[in-house]
């Protein structure tokens, strides 16, 4: 293990020339009166059946990146003052990738199904890229992926577009501060099953003016890709979208599998109840330290950050990556900067962490990125440690083990069979009372 310190003065210095802004993704300024109740609406669950259809979304996207990752980076994260983009796939042009149940004419896409095309377009703006390509998969019964679109979509002038997305970031920014969203175009989900109407939380009416047209304009000729079409038809026809839902989702679970236990098997809480007149907050706060952090990384060149293709289905947890190494980014009260001697003795959970994420990518090494709140100036504020892995046996053993483990617990109800939590997750712990961490003859690896 070792500080580069050199990687640690690159981003201290972009944490210094910051946009300070919250942040905003593109998918937001497509329809920013959702994105503006989102934040001052938190909690209004989404519709069953929408969310069974992101559900599937998400499950696509997991194939086809496992299949595609020879075409690009995978989820290439780019941000420009203050603006995020998450390109499905990044290679000579970006590419973003859709499931539909049915396939469009390219020259009625314009009309239905504009917000693919705004959506690229944003994407070619923030990588300075004139044209895109559009992955539409048609989704057969079952989850089945049955056919494939591929269009490669030019854009006259993507700088027009780039101040097209200053201006609704500008506009949805302001609507967060003001609380008051009347100046936001109409909703694009308005009839169509939009939770915040459906809970009446929204003071949408269906008659707000439409969304500026400026960045369709800007879109060029369509031009449909049967090359590219016959070679993804290949990787991915026939491949079912809706497997087993693994036991393990997520990386710490392995870490802490009787905390995972009890968040699986707990009741959902109540959601409380929303209702018209609430009054929203203004979201004017400047972002955290670890946000910071995440815009000082994907604000350099598209595709420093982007998702490393797994070797295997758990978890279900993606892994970003930094420069092709897994990333790990957090942030620590510590009066001083961390020894790397000392790492594994002050904070065993960092490293045990990174060595599962390289297990899971095949890579053996990883990046630690620690920021310091208590660090007086920014130069002062971001250490980055390289982790480096002899044999990554031991970690791909105890993935195998715990997510065993988790499974026969839930499948027998018996939690206390599960490792048991470090003391210093106890004090805060919802479940403490009967999860039976932190008393005698409870075990831990901390």
């Amino acid at each position: 293990m070792r500080e580069d310190s050199a990687l640690s003065r690159e981003l201290a210095g972009r944490l210094s020339r910051g946009s300070g802004l919250r942040a905003i993704g593109v998918t937001d300024l497509i329809s920013q009166r959702r994105a503006y109740y989102r934040a001052a609406v938190p909690g209004v669950p989404i519709p069953a059946a929408r969310q069974v259809r992101l559900d599937q979304g998400r499950t696509v996207h997991r194939v086809v990146g496992a299949r595609l990752g020879q075409e690009g980076l995978l989820e290439a994260r780019v941000r420009r003052e203050g603006i995020v983009g998450r390109v499905d796939i990044l290679s000579d042009v970006p590419i973003e990738v859709k499931t539909a149940t049915s396939l469009v004419e390219p020259e009625r896409l314009v009309t239905l199904r504009p917000d693919h095309l705004e959506q690229l377009g944003m994407y070619c703006a923030l990588v300075g890229r004139s044209s895109g390509r559009l992955l539409t998969l048609l989704l057969g019964e079952q989850g089945v992926l049955s056919d494939v679109q591929a269009l490669d979509v030019s854009f006259e002038n993507p700088e027009r577009v780039l101040e097209e997305m200053r201006s609704r970031a500008d506009r949805l920014r302001t609507a967060w501060a003001t609380s008051r969203p009347d100046a936001l175009p109409r909703c694009p989900w308005f009839g169509r099953g939009c939770e915040f109407e459906e809970a009446k939380v929204c003071g949408c009416t269906g008659d707000e003016a439409p969304e500026s047209p400026r960045i369709l304009e800007e879109a060029g000729p369509i031009v449909e890709r049967a090359d590219v079409r016959d070679r993804v038809r290949v990787e991915v026809l026939g491949s079912a979208t809706t497997p087993a839902a693994p036991a393990l989702a997520r990386f710490r679970e392995v870490l802490y599998p009787r905390r995972a236990y009890f968040d699986r098997t707990a009741p959902a809480p109540e959601s409380p109840p929303v209702s018209e007149t609430s009054e929203p907050l203004p979201l004017t706060r400047p972002p955290d330290l670890y946000a910071r952090l995440n815009e000082a990384l994907e604000s350099g060149p598209a595709g420093e950050v982007a998702r490393i293709p797994p070797r295997s289905e758990e978890p279900e947890e993606d892994v970003s990556g930094f420069r092709g190494r897994p990333l790990l980014t957090r942030t620590s009260r510590a009066w001083a900067r961390f020894r790397p001697e000392e790492i594994v003795a002050r904070s065993p959970q960092y490293v045990l962490e990174l060595g599962f994420r390289c297990a899971v990518t095949g890579t053996d090494s990883a990046l630690l990125v620690l920021g310091f709140e208590r660090a007086e100036t920014d130069a002062d504020r971001v250490q980055v440690l390289e982790v480096g892995f002899h044999t990554l046996t031991p970690f791909s053993r105890r993935l195998r083990e715990q997510s065993a483990a988790l499974s026969a617990a839930l499948r027998e109800r018996a939690p206390g069979r599960l490792q048991a939590c470090p003391d210093w997750m106890v004090p805060d712990c919802p479940y403490r009372s009967e999860c039976g961490c932190g008393t005698s003859g409870a075990r831990s690896t901390r």
